[in-house]
């Protein structure tokens, strides 16, 4: 099975874990586990993480204020002034264990996710950099050195073979709702988009290959700009650099 096919799957399986599927979704899940054996791996991992969190949060002995509030919050609480019985002790420490797991379980969730996305972002530079060495090693390859204040670096260009590569070092940290717009410049002056990145933080260098649709040949320069996060139609913000070629 392709891995596209396992992906809405997958990003199931830790909510899975915690109950928060609906029934439909929690039926297809199972459906496919019966057939699958990486994602019940995948699974086996969650539950064993679960686990783990649960082990490592001891039930501890709530206070008296922290127990009376409690029950003050229970249903019915308010609507009735008959003697009631509150949990037992032993009870109330493991709801708060288990409230405590349900929250190291989210937090575990998106440092998961989060971790992917740093193994995707840290796959795409090694191909970017694996074009470039096999740029460098062609005789028709141009290195044309970028220097824009703080910003320096090369861009690699072979047009006989539509291949471009951006090397950059000190490129500013933006914020979270905004990112880099590769342009390339047009005779006439008019821009085409040519992708969007971010620098990763405590990387000093960003690798970045040009894709384009239409010949290198037919344009005369590459530019880089900010601009807000998703990319724009045209250049609006500011300009780091421009190299012609």
């Amino acid at each position: 099975m392709a891995r596209d096919e396992h992906a809405p799957f997958i990003e199931d399986i830790p909510a899975y874990v915690m109950g928060a599927l609906d029934a439909d979704e929690a039926a297809a899940l199972e459906a496919h586990l019966e057939t699958c054996a990486s994602c019940r791996t995948e699974l086996a991992g969650y539950r064993a993480l679960s686990q783990s969190l649960l082990m490592a949060v001891p039930p501890k002995r709530p206070s008296a204020a922290l127990r009376k509030n409690l029950q003050s919050r229970l249903p019915g609480a308010q609507k009735t002034s008959r003697p009631r019985i509150g949990w037992p002790l032993g009870q109330l420490a493991i709801g708060l264990a288990i409230l405590a797991l349900l929250a190291l379980n989210l937090i575990s969730f998106v440092q998961l996710q989060q971790i992917r996305g740093q193994q995707a972002a840290l796959l795409n530079q090694v191909q970017d950099a694996q074009v470039a060495l096999g740029m460098l090693s062609s005789s028709d390859v141009q290195t044309l050195p970028i220097n824009a204040g703080s910003v320096s670096g090369t861009l690699l260009l072979n047009k006989n073979q539509n291949q471009a590569v951006l090397v950059l070092e000190d490129l500013p940290m933006l914020t979270t709702n905004q990112v880099y717009q590769m342009w390339l410049v047009k005779p006439d002056g008019g821009r085409v988009s040519a992708g969007l990145f971010l620098p990763e933080r405590g990387q000093s260098y960003v690798t970045r290959v040009i894709s384009s649709q239409q010949m290198l040949s037919n344009f005369t320069g590459i530019g880089v700009t900010v601009e807000p996060a998703g990319g724009s139609d045209q250049p609006t913000g500011q300009r780091i650099f421009k190299v012609d070629f």
